[in-house]
Order: structure tokens, then sequence, then C-alpha cells
């Protein structure tokens, strides 16, 4: 069954188009990975996704429920716009964590400031703080750095960041996790290390969608994939038809450039 349904997307930034007309659907826990060379709008239908960017025309729904509609008035509330993106977590390529807080204050940060709109936060703020740091100690114990809940930022290599980055978009309890690159910024040695995290995640049947340039990875870990280019899904399949079966002439050349 279909969590997710992206239909007809379209996005423009100034004269150059950027999405011209995306669709595709994504099962429950499954993994879906997006490929293509640099611009060709990989990361930008991921904004659209999430909806850190808005598309000019398209649909998006989530287990039915509307998150985006280009027939929709662009004035949501803010309140009806936030509700639509904790549909998705996101972990962004260059982590983004917060340098003022530790590793369990950067992961509970979120949800203590959403957890202050209920109406009987004042009567149950300890009870309510304490199961939300217990939530959090569990999933940075899931990413192995159970040992790092009081070091900042500065004091973690990339690789534990980006784990720290990870733990934080899972403590929203996401309907789907999205990655953008998220080796990207590190050292080849340190990539492994995310890596295994997402594989454990696969493992638990989280949805996700993976933007990556780390093609054995997609390959191993994919239910299907997307390549995409010039703003086109060019091809779309499951691994096996993507890396063994596909005659796409432009595919294989991208991913011959990989292999040499």
């Amino acid at each position: 069954m279909s969590v997710l349904e992206v239909q007809d997307i379209h996005k423009s930034f100034g004269k150059s188009e950027i999405l011209s007309g995306i669709s595709f659907s994504l099962d429950e826990g499954k993994v879906l990975s997006i490929i293509g060379p640099s611009g060709s709008g990989k990361t930008t239908l991921l904004r659209c996704i999430t909806q850190l960017e808005r598309a000019e025309a398209g649909k998006i729904t989530v287990d039915g429920d509307t998150v985006f509609d280009a027939a929709e008035t662009a004035s949501l509330s803010k309140a009806e716009k936030r509700r639509r993106q904790l549909y998705f977590g996101l972990v962004f390529q260059s982590f983004n964590l917060f340098p003022q807080y530790n590793v369990l204050e950067n992961v509970t940060l979120a949800m203590k400031l959403q957890a202050k709109e209920q109406p009987d936060f004042k009567e149950k703020k300890e009870e309510i703080f304490a199961a939300i740091d217990e939530n959090a100690r569990s999933l940075i114990d899931s990413v192995g750095l159970s040992d790092k809940l009081a070091n900042y930022p500065c004091e973690l290599s990339g690789g534990q960041q980006q784990r720290v980055a990870i733990a934080r978009a899972l403590a929203m309890k996401p309907r789907i996790l999205c990655f953008d690159e998220p080796t990207s910024a590190l050292d080849p040695e340190l990539t492994n290390e995310v890596l295994a995290v997402i594989k454990g995640l696969v493992k638990l049947n989280m949805t996700m969608i993976i933007v990556t340039h780390e093609m054995r990875f997609a390959k191993e870990v994919s239910d299907r994939i997307i390549f995409m280019e010039g703003g086109n899904i060019c091809a779309e399949g499951s691994s096996d038809e993507i890396f063994v079966k596909s005659e796409n002439p432009r595919l294989k050349e991208f991913l011959g450039s990989f292999q040499a």
C-alpha cells in the first residue's frame, strides 16, 4: 500500500525549470533511492516533498492526507504547515546541529518545543520532559552514541554528528525519513558508520527516501531506485532493474562512471 504519492511536481527558479512533472509512489516500509548527476533536481525534489520548497504545480499526499496541493491557497496557517511537515524527517548533508546544545539537547529540543503546545503542559511538564529524555536516550543509544550524551557538536567527528542528526529526526516519529546525501560531507572512513545506521533502519522497515551518490549502498538497500536527469525521471525500477538489467544508455553511462 502506498504511503506517499507524488503527482506531477513542477518547480522552477526564475526561468530555469528544475523539476518537470515528477510523479512516483512509495510503499510502506520500503526504501527509495534517488540517484543522478549533480544538478538533476534530486535535492530540490526532496525539499519540495518535505515542504522546505513550494512547487508551482502538483500534489503530494501521505496516507491519503494532502501534504501539498498547488491548487490550494499558499497562505496555510503556520500550525497547518507544521502539521504537514511532521510527516517527514529530514537528515541534511551538513548535519545542522545546534552548536550551543549537547547531544541530548539537540535530540530533544524540537520535541520539547512541541510539547509546550499541549493543553496540560504546565501541570505535567516534568513528566512530559522525562519521557522525552528517556526516548531520546534510547534513540541515541540506537545510533551508538550513548557515551556522548553530554558532548557538544564540536567534540564529535563528522560521522558522530550525522548519527546525532539521524537520532534527532527519528525523535519526531516521522512517517517517512528522508536523507539528502547523508555521507557527502564525511571522510570516506566515516561513511560506513553512518551507512550502518541507515541499514539498521532498513531492518526496522522504516519508510525512507535517500538522495545519494553512494551507488553500492543504493544498490544494496533500495527497494526501488529513481534515476533523474534534467529535472525528469529517466529510469525507475528495482535495484536489479536499474543496476543490472537496464538498457538505458544514459543510465549505463552514469553508473559506469562510478565503476571506473
